[in-house]
This record gives C-alpha cells, sequence and structure tokens, in this order.
C-alpha cells in the first residue's frame, strides 16, 4: 500500500501493524517514536512502533506486511534513511500506475536489505500466512486456527512472534485496507459496511488507531491521486520453516 501525503500534513501518533517506509524527495521526514526522535530525507518504522512525523514538502508512505518476503515483526527501533536511498525508492514509488505493486514491494525489500537497513529474512511459517488470509473472512480465530490445524493459542502465539501484532489487530488491519479501496468511489459509511464494519464510526476509530487518518482525510488523498491501485493487497508469500 502507498499514500502520497501532501505539504505540510502530519500524521498524528499511531501504530501500524505493517512496515513503514516514509519518503520526502527533497525534504526531510521529523519524527517522534517510541524512544526516538529525529530528522532524515526517510525513515523505516517497524510494525507497531507508535510515532508520529510531519514532513515540509510532503511524503510518501510505503506499507509492506510483516509476513511478506520474511520480513517479521523486526525491533522497535526507528531506521534514518539518506537521501540517496530515499531518491531511489521514490522513484518507484511516486507515480500511480498500473505495474504490480507486488514488483515494487519486492525491489524495495530487496534494495534495503543490501544496505542493511532491513533485517535478514525470517521463516514465517505458511501456517500464519494461510491464517492472515482467512482472519477478515472467517468468524472467530477458533475457526481460522483449526483450519491450519492449530488450537486458537497456539496460532495467536505464533502470528505475534512473526508479525508483531495479534489476529484480532490483523483482523481490523486487512478489513481497513478493503475499506480503503471503497473509499475512492464509495460513500464512507458504505465502505465501512462493505469492508465488515459496524458502521462509519467503527471505521473511522480503527483508520485513526491503525494509519493515523480518518476515513474522510484518506478518502481526500486516495481520490486526489486516483488511487485504487495503491490500496490492492500485496500477496502474502511465505518463507517455509
Amino acid at each position: 500500500m502507498v499514500l502520497h501525503n501532501p505539504a505540510g500534513a502530519a500524521e498524528p501518533e499511531h501504530a501500524r501493524p505493517a512496515w513503514t517506509i516514509l519518503l520526502s524527495p527533497g525534504g526531510l521526514v521529523r519524527w517522534i517514536g517510541r524512544g526516538s526522535t529525529g530528522r532524515a530525507p526517510g525513515v523505516i518504522f517497524p510494525p507497531q512502533l507508535s510515532y508520529e512525523a510531519s514532513s515540509t514538502v510532503g511524503h510518501i508512505a510505503v506499507l509492506i506486511d510483516p509476513w511478506y518476503q520474511g520480513l517479521g515483526p523486526g525491533r522497535s527501533t526507528a531506521v534514518p534513511l539518506d537521501s540517496t536511498t530515499v531518491e531511489y525508492l521514490a522513484g518507484r514509488w511516486s507515480t500511480v500506475g498500473d505495474d504490480n505493486l507486488d514488483e515494487r514491494a519486492r525491489e524495495t525489500v530487496t534494495h534495503l536489505r543490501r544496505q542493511n537497513m532491513l533485517p535478514p529474512a525470517v521463516a514465517i511459517d505458511p501456517r500464519v500466512a494461510a491464517a492472515v488470509r482467512d482472519l477478515d473472512v472467517t468468524d472467530g480465530v477458533a475457526r481460522v486456527a483449526a483450519g491450519v490445524g492449530l488450537s486458537a493459542s497456539r496460532l495467536r502465539a505464533l502470528v505475534h512472534d512473526l508479525t508483531g501484532a495479534s489476529p484480532a489487530r490483523l483482523r481490523m488491519w486487512r478489513r481497513l485496507r478493503t475499506a480503503m479501496v471503497g473509499l475512492v468511489d464509495k460513500p464512507i459509511a458504505l465502505a465501512a459496511v462493505d469492508a465488515g464494519f459496524a458502521d462509519q464510526a467503527h471505521l473511522t476509530r480503527t483508520a485513526t488507531r491503525l494509519i493515523g487518518r480518518t476515513p474522510g482525510d484518506l478518502a481526500l488523498m486516495l481520490q486526489a491521486s486516483g488511487a485504487r491501485r495503491q490500496c490492492n493487497e500485496i500477496p502474502v508469500t511465505a518463507t517455509v520453516a
């Protein structure tokens, strides 16, 4: 997923269940996070690291799920990016095209690993990858766990160990992404219900907590850039343990 934040836009404090890469080519990102305050052309936040950020010239936010390419939960530390790295990555994400988001994400992860800015790949249990896919379409963690041959407690532990988040949080994350696709051309209330939220207020609370934006803010950002492609799901890939 990729979001283009306009100049002067600030991200209030929130914690995403995904790796977040903020890029401000030609500018600086300023952030305050758990035990980390900094200013750089770009920065990487691992999943579940609470932070707030702003930039003067606008910035691109690239979000990649922790089960993708064996990223895992990482450590609770922000990683600043230099201008050369930011310019390279911004060249891949600055426009909204019809090319494959999976290809862009794969190139991004590969490049950052070569620069030692991402941890080595971890083995993502294929049962976790399968469970993550089913979290928003199967009613209850117990049923999801049974479908992959695990107890509910064991699935919760595995998901947390390999992603840094609980199954319940990841379910809300996947529903939020579905709602964001709908926000491009649907009223907020309809996008909320179609994505599995109880109502618009439920979507608003979730969006504010997980992505630092209200649905109204997200709708304006996405509609302004014709961004349906930006919210498409990056395929789950798992490294067999």
